[in-house]
């Protein structure tokens, strides 16, 4: 499983943050003190230069001069004695006269020579009484008066041991609050590329309902508006594709049965035309030579005729929607609905027959949303013919009961009805155009015996499954159609 873009920003930041914080605590830990040294030196130098221009420049005793050094001497925490060359004190600045004058007239201070008074440097000190350690620097101005710079570096030492705790708890705070803030951020800036994921994702499925909702505030909302308009184009064209590559699919099949389809057709159509126009003509004629007395009789014959009519209108209507569909006179149109919507049309307009019936019809999946790839219209026709048939067929109980399972790449549309189950020997009949395999009952409900082969010629044109199976109490058909 690949680490997420949100916890590889998150780890390499905090990282970062960590590696800064514990970088200040180690700077802190060994350079700080070398620092406030150095700085310490710097300022003992200074006080030498100033010390010895204004000895040169005959200033030691001038008030300007000691007004200068006792501001530096507060600001670096420095201590002086300057003595003359008969050992009077000219100066003493911010310090202990006795202690510096008893180190100052000391004899190895003599080890300084006059001759080279440039020849200084600043050097730790441990008073051996107390036990202080200083930095100090001592030997002769450039006019031969003695002098001793002082800084105690105890003071530094202890700012140092209180600056690395402070350093350190503030260390830690602003780690935590700085974790806290990656986090946050990090999920912020991330949310957007990870939803962009799942759509891309979801693309890759064929799935393009997903749409990114840009703000148009940086290229992450451009790259959402350009994904979004890649899917729409891929949506179009996949629908172009399929339609394209189902019709190349049966014009291939389309050669080879036409020929063969004709003929079977054309005597279907006799045979089925046979019995309702003889009815028609002998009626008609019975009528005509006034054989019927009564006006009972008369309507009776009367409405022969027209039942008779109204079933050649019917019929003449599916032959010639059959005929479109297996001599291909209209392409198929495929394009991504919701099936679930499309059957509850369908039994919503069938509403009325299923009262009358006093059918109980339960459709599991009525508050799905579940998109497939076909085309509408004879999807809906096939779906009609078989909730028309499961109507009239419903029986015993009176249930019918409508499912959709989804099976791989395409899902299985059920239609279940109680009642007489179909013979074994007529289960594959069934599908043939005029077959009947309970002809008094067909006739009973106006059936032509075209639904199912309507049904057989759209799922074959749609290079689909479909078929029916016995069950325990009645029969279920089904048909399926692609999700992809």
């Amino acid at each position: 499983m690949k680490q997420s873009i949100k916890k590889q920003f998150s780890l390499i930041f905090i990282l970062i943050l960590t590696g800064n914080v514990i970088l200040c605590m180690v700077a802190n830990l060994f350079l700080l003190k070398q620092y406030f040294l150095v700085n310490k030196r710097r300022s003992i130098n200074e006080a030498y230069r100033i010390l010895n221009q204004s000895s040169i420049e005959n200033k030691l005793m001038d008030s300007e001069f000691h007004e200068k050094m006792n501001i530096l001497c507060e600001t670096a925490d420095l201590s002086i004695i300057i003595l003359d060359n008969t050992g009077t004190v000219i100066a003493s600045i911010k310090s202990d006269d006795k202690n510096l004058l008893a180190q100052i007239t000391e004899p190895s201070f003599m080890f300084f020579s006059k001759d080279d008074p440039h020849n200084l440097q600043v050097h730790s000190y441990e008073d051996p009484a107390s036990g202080t350690k200083y930095l100090e620097m001592k030997g002769f101005l450039s006019k031969g008066e003695a002098f001793l710079i002082r800084c105690s570096y105890v003071s530094v030492e202890d700012s140092v041991a209180v600056s690395n705790r402070f350093i350190i708890l503030v260390g830690v705070f602003a780690l935590c609050i700085g974790i806290g803030l990656i986090v946050y951020v990090t999920n912020r800036i991330t949310k957007p590329i990870v939803r962009l994921t799942e759509i891309s994702s979801r693309m890759t499925n064929l799935e393009f309902d997903a749409q990114y909702e840009s703000k148009g505030e940086n290229e992450i909302d451009v790259l959402g508006e350009n994904i979004n308009l890649l899917s729409d184009k891929l949506e179009k064209t996949i629908s172009e594709l399929k339609t394209a590559n189902n019709e190349l699919l049966r014009d291939i099949e389309k050669k080879d049965k036409n020929e063969e389809m004709r003929k079977e057709f054309l005597a279907n159509v006799s045979h089925e035309l046979k019995t309702p126009i003889a009815l028609i003509q002998s009626y008609s004629e019975g009528l005509k030579e006034g054989i019927i007395d009564d006006e009972e009789n008369r309507d009776y014959y009367l409405d022969v005729i027209i039942d008779e009519s109204n079933r050649m209108n019917s019929l003449v209507k599916e032959i010639m929607t059959l005929s479109e569909l297996e001599f291909g006179n209209k392409p198929l149109e495929f394009e991504r609905f919701d099936v679930v919507e499309l059957i509850k049309n369908k039994i919503s307009a069938s509403g009325l027959i299923i009262k009358q019936n006093e059918i109980n019809l339960d459709f599991e999946n009525s508050n799905e949303q579940i998109y497939v790839w076909s085309d509408e219209f004879k999807t809906e026709t096939v779906f009609d013919n078989l909730l028309s048939n499961a109507i009239h067929y419903c029986d015993n109980e009176k249930i019918i009961k409508i499912d959709i399972k989804k099976k791989d790449e395409v899902v299985r549309i059920n239609v279940f009805n109680t009642g007489q189950k179909i013979e074994d020997s007529d289960t594959e009949r069934i599908w043939e155009k005029f077959y009947k395999a309970d002809r008094a009952r067909s006739r009973d409900y106006g059936g032509t015996g075209i639904g199912l082969s309507i049904v057989r010629a759209i799922m074959t044109s749609l290079n689909m499954d479909y078929g029916c199976v016995n069950l325990e109490n009645g029969v279920n058909f089904y048909f399926e159609l692609p999700i992809k």
